[in-house]
């Protein structure tokens, strides 16, 4: 009897376990619920600079199997962010439908970048290449000046980026459009992970709240000590992207291609511009390949930084910096006699 009254005791106790670890997580899931609709709810009528780039992240890219191109924006697919859309084409690129093989009479320029090139922040017909396009075709009809920029990419992303699809585009011209942060390493993608959190907010809540609280306690000195060790001559990835735009180099020597490399200035700060490293290396690099350099920091110090910005908290081109970029590297392309 003691050993049967001790088995229902025991199983009485598991019961109660279960059905107490049952409602521990039944509670934390409705928890976790609400806290994923009002994190939705709030950003969806608060925009929020690092909040909108991870989902931008989450909707638009799409994950490949490749360590040299670990993510591309999936084709044909739109998204709203910061009030703004992008919308892919079917080469997954914020353009227009171009058909692949270039149409007799036709000039082609191919823009390579990062979320500066895409065109973070403001319309498709504020977009760096659509300014440029407009204003080679009211001197010289027949251009096509095609937006390849994707957020987060690398020079080395680009050019990767460049052989896989740009190529096959038959550019008469490449400008790579060149950002301090362009010298990353190539991020490395865990597709289970992606799959996992692309659909939940709280995870980017969270990613967002940490980077915030390891800026303040850096005291603001955080992206300097990042970029300085990013150009630190030891720096693998440093070696890695340079070593990139020097086939870039070899590439359009090859091929006949003209090409720009553009520098677009961290607009944080402008006067007296504290990156001046970074330019001073990618100009070096541009001199060395034998690429044509163009530098639009003295272009935007005559207007000031934040006049410059998609808004006070997002240092990205807005539609008077992109025009501005266009106004500049048409300038240089018709001196150079690139505009026929």
């Amino acid at each position: 009897m003691k050993c049967v009254g001790l088995v229902v005791y025991t199983s009485k106790m598991i019961s109660r376990i279960v059905y107490n670890g049952c409602l521990a997580l039944i509670s934390v899931l409705i928890c976790v619920g609400v806290a994923e609709t009002l994190t939705r709810g709030f950003y969806h009528f608060v925009p929020n600079y690092d909040f909108e780039m991870w989902k931008y992240g989450s909707e638009l890219k799409q994950p490949l199997p490749d360590e040299n191109l670990p993510f591309h924006l999936i084709p044909d697919k739109s998204g709203t962010y910061y009030g703004v859309e992008i919308r892919t084409n079917s080469l997954g690129f914020r353009d227009e439908e171009r058909p692949l093989s270039k149409p007799r009479g036709k000039k082609r320029v191919l823009v390579l970048g990062d979320s500066f090139a895409l065109g973070w922040g403001v319309s498709a017909d504020n977009v760096f290449s659509k300014k440029l396009e407009q204003l080679l075709n009211a001197v010289s009809p027949g251009y096509e000046v095609i937006n390849m920029g994707i957020g987060n990419y690398n020079s080395s992303m680009e050019v990767e980026l460049l052989k896989r699809k740009g190529l096959s585009l038959d550019p008469d011209m490449i400008i790579m459009l060149y950002f301090a942060n362009d010298m990353e390493p190539t991020p490395k993608i865990d597709s289970l992970s992606y799959a996992l959190f692309k659909h939940l907010y709280l995870p980017g809540f969270f990613a967002m709240r940490l980077n915030q609280l390891l800026t303040e306690k850096s005291g603001g000195d955080v992206l300097m000590a990042y970029y300085r060790k990013l150009y630190s001559p030891d720096s693998p990835s440093l070696a890695m992207n340079s070593q990139a735009i020097r086939e870039l180099a070899g590439i359009c020597t090859n091929r006949k291609i003209e090409a720009l490399i553009v520098n677009i200035p961290e607009l944080r700060k402008l006067d007296p511009y504290p990156f001046s490293f970074a330019t001073t290396h990618i100009r070096e690099l541009a001199r060395e390949t034998g690429l044509p350099f163009h530098d639009l920091l003295p272009v935007f110090q005559k207007h000031g930084g934040i006049s410059l910005w998609v808004s006070p908290e997002d240092p990205h081109m807005n539609a008077l910096a992109n025009s501005l970029a266009a106004e500049s590297v048409f300038e240089i392309m018709t001196k150079a006699r690139s505009v026929e």
